[in-house]
């Protein structure tokens, strides 16, 4: 960077190259950050107790499941998770390609709407079915992300995104433990292989 601001006057391909360099540095930090795992930890958790508090009902809520006084933590774990999923794409650096910018979007979209359906839900403005329709959304792009994670040769994780998301998709709410099950084991796994990708990054350099 330095030798491209010594040169002279920069030109448009050179602004261009230095903001490619500083996202990418964004994106790819060389301290791996703990985002990720904290957002997955924190998710996961609270998913947990949203899934425990319908699973031990007396009587079992109609499907998709969600009682009112879940829904603002669910809608708080959904926000996590979104954190975490992205966090995760990151992990497939340029080896997810067009796949993964695929599965990034979709799932984005996806859990915005699955989070604009649980506020809606909260003010008694959506039904059960708009809502089980939105979830589905979010838990397919996930899906998708932890298939290409596979396929990139991060195993652990994207198994674990792809048992939690696809139990998601079973219409039976003690299913939803599993969700949430899933998701602290990513935040574990994340948190405990940070100082061996820190390690990487500094052999690297």
């Amino acid at each position: 960077m330095r030798a491209v601001l010594d040169a002279g006057p920069l030109r448009t391909g050179d602004w261009l190259d230095l903001a490619r360099g500083a996202l990418d540095a964004w994106l790819h930090p060389a301290v791996p950050s703990r985002v990720p795992a904290l957002a997955s930890l924190v998710g996961g958790g609270l998913w947990t107790m949203v899934a425990a508090a319908v699973v031990f009902q007396p009587v079992p809520p109609d499907w998709p499941g969600y009682l009112a006084e879940i829904l603002l933590p669910a809608l708080l774990a959904a926000g996590f998770l979104l954190v975490a999923t992205l966090g995760c794409v990151l992990r497939a650096g340029d080896g997810g390609g067009r796949t993964m910018a695929f599965a990034a979007g979709l799932c984005t979209i996806g859990y915005v709407t699955w989070m604009a359906a649980l506020a809606a839900t909260t003010a008694g403005l959506t039904d059960g079915p708009t809502l089980a329709a939105a979830q589905t959304f979010a838990m397919i792009g996930t899906t998708l992300i932890g298939a290409v994670l596979v396929q990139a040769g991060d195993e652990t994780v994207g198994l674990l995104l792809v048992v939690g998301s696809v139990a998601m998709l079973i219409p039976w709410a003690p299913v939803w433990l599993a969700f949430g099950a899933a998701w602290t084991a990513v935040g574990i796994v994340l948190e405990l292989e940070r100082p061996s990708r820190l390690g990487a990054r500094w052999r690297a350099s």
